[in-house]
């Protein structure tokens, strides 16, 4: 059993060289050695002309480039200005966002106006810095996820306070400390910010120019400026006041695994720089972190409320870290899945189960397995390798037939060597620009294979490759010569390290491409410009990503990676059912959207009950089901699995005529395996089994669970 540090790098050597180096076809703004992050909240910063939001929570702030606004705009919105669409009255409503371009406030300078430039630097998945001005002269604003101040540090420029919403009144209140001013800011909209300026002597003084900017009488040297939103929550202001001075620059995190894999004890720390009278920054918590948070910081927690984008209620702490202790990771899950409820006991040894289980597997496995696997897209082959690997472990491991298992081994890694020999329609190159490994399929059309060239779904893509090949493994070694798994590591650990690379100590690809530790869960979209900012439309090939992660470690040996997306999934089970996942009792999501019981795609800033590929329910909801495997037992809510079936899947399910018919059912086995059973095994048609799907696995899932 592990226990200790599971952020080891799993590699740091050069990508393979079957995957030639190319150059990306989209260029960052500014070329820079190292690895590039291409899925994170910034990602807008870089992309056509730079100047739509980053969301970094609980604030947004974007480069405005707006005559007499120019430089770092800033908002914060409520949830009472949420927008309900596309029936404002209609509950449940579709979709919910926060509107954009709303310039609370504007770090902003004289000079500007003549003239400016954007950088970004420092680019790491947490934090990210901007300089916006001309040469050294300008402001560096570090966005840090959670930071509960934006701040800026002005040199060689006059600052301008700049608000498109307009001063209703600005009073300079006491001094936080002899060498700070401190401005209550109370905007046309009612809404009051704090501002805290800290220059050397205190030689900085600012006066109201016009009804929509506040400006300094002369150029800042060294000197830092914060604003924050006064929250409405009495003891705020104090809690502000206290953290003014210090501020995050920077993220990382760190973990400890524990009480034999049981349990990870999981850190967000953030570098920091200045002072304040409780010597911490202010920091914003979403729901899934303070739930768990450990007594030490919590101790720290202020009144502090704010509403997020997207994600419920935030809660400040005077803090440079969060520490959150997950007690139950899913260490014992494993291959096959066992009954969750008491009351149950697996029907994987019923002799009529397991006739219905083998006539299926010997039936499929002799299906056309290049046909199904070998296409001209990554995602559609992964989904076809990883369901004829399924099949292949419920031969050798449920029915036993090890003859038919080994044909089906051969068959399995026949396919599965087109695509780590590299020989498939749209190979994989090394992107050499961003630093990752990409379909060639995106160079002449950035839309194709969903974006994967530009970094699009990556997780998704290569989840069910991963998951193939640890199966693949298990069984080689069982009935083959054991010598797969060196023969394919180097190819399965390239994708891991490309999505879900854990450690800076690797130079080849950036940290943690696709999964957000602030936010608790992957975002999907790469280098789209996204005026609501990053997304993600299946919570479930999300975590199918970190189990096949999990079993992949397992058979390998690498017993940090297994811990490692051990964590990822107690962190994305928390998640997503405190955001994802609607039960009737849910906070965390606005009480005219609740009633959907999933969100479809989740964005930064919005929330669509809809899909990229249709708005019929099947998709919606199904997307946030498939595949099923083990894991989803874990992942998903039983109570909530209930209620969605009883609210909405079975409302429709009847008409539905598609393999979508098979992924509701057998989701249904996760609180009502016997009727998911019957639906399988009477009258069953082939055109309810989704492409990724086979009957043989779907039997052995509710029949594991103790369906009969």
């Amino acid at each position: 059993m592990f226990n200790g540090d599971p952020f080891v790098p799993i590699a740091t050597s050069e990508p393979m060289g079957q995957f030639e180096r190319r150059e990306h076809p989209l260029k960052p703004p500014v070329a820079k050695p190292g690895p590039q992050q291409t899925n994170k909240f910034y990602a807008n910063m870089l992309l056509g002309d730079r100047d739509l939001p980053a969301y970094v929570y609980p604030y947004s702030v974007w480069w405005s480039k707006t005559d007499n606004f120019q430089g770092l705009a800033i908002s914060h919105t409520r949830a009472s200005q949420l927008v309900y669409g596309p029936d404002p009255d209609q509950n449940p409503s579709q979709f919910y966002f926060n509107p954009v371009g709303i310039m609370s406030l504007v770090f902003g300078a004289h000079e500007f106006a003549q003239g400016m430039d954007m950088v970004v630097d420092n680019m790491d998945h947490l934090s990210v810095d901007l300089q916006i001005g001309r040469g050294p002269a300008g402001l560096t604003a570090p966005l840090v996820r959670g930071m509960g101040m934006v701040t800026a540090k002005y040199n060689g420029v006059g600052p301008i306070i700049g608000s498109q919403v307009g001063f209703a009144n600005i009073e300079r209140v006491q001094n936080v400390r002899s060498d700070m001013q401190k401005y209550k800011l109370t905007l046309n909209n009612q809404v009051v910010w704090l501002m805290y300026v800290n220059a050397p002597d205190g030689a900085l003084q600012f006066n109201q120019s016009s009804p929509q900017h506040f400006a300094a009488t002369s150029a800042a040297q060294n000197a830092t400026i914060q604003i924050a939103v006064l929250p409405e929550t009495p003891g705020s202001e104090q809690a502000l006041d206290a953290a003014a001075g210090k501020y995050a620059t920077g993220g990382s995190v760190s973990a400890t695994i524990d009480n034999d894999g049981l349990r990870g004890i999981y850190s967000l720390e953030f570098k920091t720089e200045g002072q304040s009278q409780c010597g911490f920054p202010l920091m914003y918590a979403l729901e899934h972190q303070s739930h768990v948070m450990v007594d030490e910081i919590k101790q720290r927690e202020t009144p502090c409320r704010l509403d997020s984008c997207a994600k419920g209620v935030v809660v400040g702490y005077n803090t440079d870290r969060f520490t959150m202790a997950e007690q139950t990771l899913p260490r014992d899950v494993g291959f096959l899945p066992k009954p969750l409820k008491r009351d149950l006991q697996s029907q994987l040894h019923d002799q009529s189960a397991l006739k219905l289980i083998s006539d299926a597997a010997n039936s499929e496995m002799d299906q056309d397995i290049n046909g199904q696997a070998n296409l001209d897209s990554m995602y559609f082959s992964g989904k076809g390798v990883d369901k004829f690997a399924t099949i292949l472990l419920v031969l050798n491991d449920v029915v036993g037939d090890k003859a038919r298992a080994k044909t089906l081994l051969d068959r399995c890694k026949q396919i599965f060597s087109v695509f780590s020999s590299n020989k498939q329609q749209n190979p994989l190159v090394y992107d050499t620009t961003w630093k990752g490994v990409i379909s060639v399929a995106g160079f002449n059309d950035p839309n194709a294979d969903f974006g994967n060239t530009y970094y699009n779904d990556h997780h998704f893509h290569f989840s069910y490759f991963i998951h193939a090949a640890a199966i693949i493994a298990k069984v080689d070694a069982e009935l083959g010569d054991g010598q797969w798994l060196n023969q394919n590591r180097e190819w399965v650990d390239t994708l891991l390290r490309d999505a879900a690379n854990p450690s800076h100590d690797d130079p080849h690809f950036p940290v943690s491409r696709s999964f957000d530790w602030y936010m608790g869960h992957s975002w999907a979209k790469g280098l789209f410009l996204s005026a609501d900012g990053k997304d993600e439309e299946s919570s479930s090939e999300d975590y199918h990503f970190a189990y096949g992660m999990k079993l992949w470690g397992q058979v390998s040996g690498n017993q940090a990676m297994e811990a490692r997306a051990n964590l990822m999934l107690a962190v994305m089970r928390r998640s997503m059912n405190t955001y994802w996942f609607m039960k009737d009792d849910n906070t965390n999501q606005p009480a005219q959207f609740i009633k959907n019981k999933v969100p479809g795609i989740t964005f930064e800033n919005k929330v669509d009950h809809a899909t990229y590929f249709g708005i019929n329910p099947e998709f919606i909801i199904g997307i946030h089901m498939l595949p099923t495997t083990p894991i989803s037992s874990y992942m998903r809510d039983e109570e909530f699995v209930r209620q969605e079936w009883d609210q909405r899947v079975s409302t429709f399910v009847d008409g539905v005529d598609s393999g979508w018919k098979g992924i509701l059912q057998l989701d249904r086995a996760l609180f009502d395996p016997n009727a998911s059973w019957k639906f399988f095994t009477q009258g069953m048609q082939p055109q309810w089994l989704d492409p990724g799907m086979s009957l043989a696995w779907s039997l052995t899932m509710i029949a594991g669970v103790g369906g009969k």
